[in-house]
């Protein structure tokens, strides 16, 4: 009888875990849930898609992640323990979700999307033998990285690990060396010969690099200088705009709006609600069409009737010859067939990106998605009815902490495969 054939192959894994999760989880289990799943959703996740990794599958409080490159692997870690470092800086000890992570590369099994094999057993050994917020990684990663990202991985010697037939070489990054490195340090290092000395450039090149970092400087002093008369002189255009289009406003209230839509990062976008006699913004998207498109469908979405634009970045739209703004009904806002991520009104590329939306409409059932104008798509899968699937959907998505309640609640947004936001409920539609 012939053996069933075993596909391999070779692959970079990282395996992360929470640091204290059972204690997190009986001192506030729906508080550390709802921050675990908020993180995961608009960091973790981004950044492993960012470094063209695979989440193979997570286990409450863990990931086990593939990467066809050790350096990408390496760099995601860093990337990880930096950035939530960077959100636990501003909470209590007790609240602070912090990851062990372990990176190996191997050969592994493939099985089902799944991966089994020494090549994943030794990144889960490796990630227990990690300090909290640090990265151990086995002798045969560092090798792959060496020269390729500016980390110094200190030897941490030769460990026999239950399970692994031969001793592993560990190498660490604690999180106080993670902590004292730069954002960017992750990135690739500076150009090597094939003898690993850094090359030098030409003089002529080097004069040439001086000259175009001058003119750079030059530039962003300038655009620094006119960023500066440009917003206060949005300032000083936005608050008549207002104070017509927002009769009930306060001027302190009408600073405090334009104030909060000054600070945005770019690219931004100012929506008005004219029936509501209200208004949405936006920021930080990557190009103004966007930030128009998303603020449009996210007004939308909030005060159920089509919005009109009335600023995008430092331009202000102008109105009519009547005084009037033209309202724009966004489409997306009306679409009622299948499931499809494309289709997700005011969400971010990272979210419409995401594993499980990306894969819901294979998902198993029942299942529902729920829906907020600040850009949070939640889903329930495998529920044990189609009911209960559109309560945990709506209930989670209420109780996630980015969620304002003065924005209105979340609408369900998907009834199976089937989406159903035109029908603006706030509770399930299906029978008990």
């Amino acid at each position: 009888m012939n053996e069933p054939t075993v596909e391999r192959k070779l692959a970079a894994i990282i395996v992360a875990d929470v640091v204290g999760y059972s204690r997190m989880m009986g001192d506030d289990e729906a508080g550390t849930l709802a921050a675990l799943t908020r993180y995961r959703r608009e960091f973790v996740d981004p950044t492993i898609l960012e470094h063209r990794g695979r989440i193979v599958k997570t286990t409450g409080d863990g990931l086990l992640l593939e990467f066809a490159s050790a350096v990408d692997a390496a760099r995601c870690a860093i990337a990880l323990q930096q950035g939530m470092a960077e959100i636990n800086a501003g909470l209590p000890e007790s609240r602070r979700i912090t990851f062990r992570i372990g990176v190996n590369i191997g050969d592994v099994i493939v099985q089902d999307h799944d991966l089994f094999g020494d090549g994943v057993n030794v990144a889960a050994r490796l990630q227990a033998f990690a300090e909290p917020g640090g990265i151990c990684v086995s002798r045969a990663a560092n090798d792959q990285i060496q020269g390729k990202i500016e980390a110094s991985f200190a030897d941490a010697g030769s460990h026999q690990f239950k399970n692994i037939a031969r001793p592993v070489e560990v190498l660490a990054l604690s999180a106080e060396a993670i902590a004292g490195m730069p954002r960017a340090a992750a990135a690739a290092g500076s150009p090597r010969s094939s003898t690993g000395e850094t090359r030098l450039w030409p003089r002529r090149t080097a004069i040439i690099a001086v000259l175009v970092v001058s003119l750079c400087l030059a530039g962003a002093a300038a655009a620094l200088f006119l960023g500066r008369n440009a917003k206060k002189d949005l300032s000083k255009e936005l608050d008549p705009i207002l104070s017509q289009a927002l009769p009930k406003s306060t001027t302190k209230a009408r600073r405090t709006l334009i104030s909060e839509y000054v600070a945005l990062g770019p690219h931004r976008a100012f929506a008005l609600a004219p029936k509501a006699q209200s208004r949405w913004w936006t920021g930080d998207w990557p190009t103004p069409e966007t930030a128009e498109e998303k603020v449009l469908e996210r007004c939308q979405l909030t005060f159920d009737e089509p919005c009109a634009l009335l600023a995008v970045d430092e331009a202000i739209i102008a109105a009519g010859s009547d005084g009037s703004r033209a309202s724009r009904d966004m489409p997306r806002i009306h679409y009622s067939g299948m499931f499809d991520p494309a289709q997700v009104p005011g969400v971010r590329l990272a979210t419409s990106a995401r594993v499980d939306v990306t894969g819901y409409a294979a998902a198993p059932g029942p299942k529902a998605a729920a829906i907020h104008a600040r850009g949070l798509l939640i889903l329930a899968t495998g529920a044990s009815s189609q009911r209960q699937a559109e309560e945990q959907a709506l209930k989670n998505c209420n109780d996630d902490p980015s969620r304002k309640a003065v924005d209105g609640p979340c609408y369900l947004y998907a009834a199976d495969n089937r989406v159903v936001l035109t029908e603006r409920s706030t509770t399930p539609i299906s029978p008990p």
